[in-house]
């Protein structure tokens, strides 16, 4: 009995996997996110340039 309670606690729940896949999820789309938010930072940049 103890040692089936072992094992399952080192085996990481459906609920555990999921919660880090969401996590890796986020963490990649923040950085997309990221990334799209420098471009658009840069092209207002250069816009502002062409006008003066």
């Amino acid at each position: 009995m103890s040692s089936c309670h072992n094992k399952m606690s080192t085996t990481p729940t459906k609920k555990e996997v999921y919660d880090s896949e969401i996590q890796k999820r986020s963490e990649e789309e923040l950085l997309e996110e990221e990334t799209r938010n420098q471009q658009t930072i840069d092209i207002f940049i250069e816009s502002d340039k062409n006008w003066c």
